[in-house]
């Protein structure tokens, strides 16, 4: 029998290219809208699975699939904030919308500032910031929503009363505010506790409808915003 060399070997180390960080992408608002809208018809789809498992008789398989859909559905929400800041605040920095009154409190760190200066690319570089602080940051909660969308200029009552109608602006804005809560309460408990109670581990009980509310409410608001965006928009055409 042949011995077997049972030396240890050092590790080849360094052999992989190296990356190069991704460059974030500046999207209109037509394209920001389209990915909001093709992921909503990804979730969308998902109602023919559960209603495939209903029809078998696999009830609680088909509320799982709710539940996923109302993890995506907020998902999808916060996203779509995300980047309709990047694109509104970029607009106030270029001069393309008007800056809002909190605008001036965005902190940048000194080292965006610094490669601003080197490298004389201070739009690239405030963009490049943009990217980064958003993806560390939530905007589900009523509160975090409210603030960031008037940090934009895209006013939190301006856009609930768009997309809810009520009789006045502050009916509009306290219907919106608690819908967003709910949600955002809801997402959390199935998200972090499989829609459980902490006291008694009881589930949640789930239905098509309230998952196909949430959706068109979700969809209000974010037509909305983009409604707005698009007013914006129109008003400084050519400024940027």
């Amino acid at each position: 029998m042949a011995n077997k060399d049972l030396d240890l070997h050092s590790r080849v180390e360094g052999v992989r290219e190296p990356q190069l960080p991704l460059v974030p992408i500046q999207f209109s608002l037509e394209e920001i809208k389209q990915h909001f809208d093709q992921t909503l018809l990804s979730i969308e789809n998902e109602y023919a699975i559960a209603d495939n498992l209903l029809s078998v008789g696999k009830n609680e398989d088909a509320k799982t699939v709710w539940r996923s859909q109302i993890i995506f559905l907020e998902g999808l929400l916060d996203f779509y904030i995300h980047e309709i800041s990047k694109y509104g605040l970029y607009s106030m920095f270029c001069g393309k919308w008007d800056k809002s009154e909190k605008y001036t409190s965005v902190r940048i760190p000194m080292s965006v500032v610094e490669a601003a200066f080197v490298n004389d690319e201070s739009k690239k570089c405030f963009f490049d910031y943009l990217n980064e602080c958003f993806s560390r940051q939530v905007f589900l909660a009523a509160e975090s929503m409210r603030d960031q969308l008037n940090l934009i200029g895209i006013g939190f009552g301006d856009t609930m009363h768009k997309a809810f109608s009520k009789s006045t602006s502050n009916e509009s804005q306290q219907y919106g505010a608690k819908i967003v809560e709910e949600l955002y309460k809801r997402r959390n408990l199935i998200a972090h506790q499989n829609d459980r109670e902490h006291a008694s581990a009881k589930q949640n009980t789930i239905t098509k409808e309230f998952v196909e509310e949430a959706g068109n409410n979700i969809v209000a608001i974010v037509n909305a915003i983009h409604s707005i965006a698009l007013e914006k928009d129109e008003m400084n055409k050519g400024l940027l």
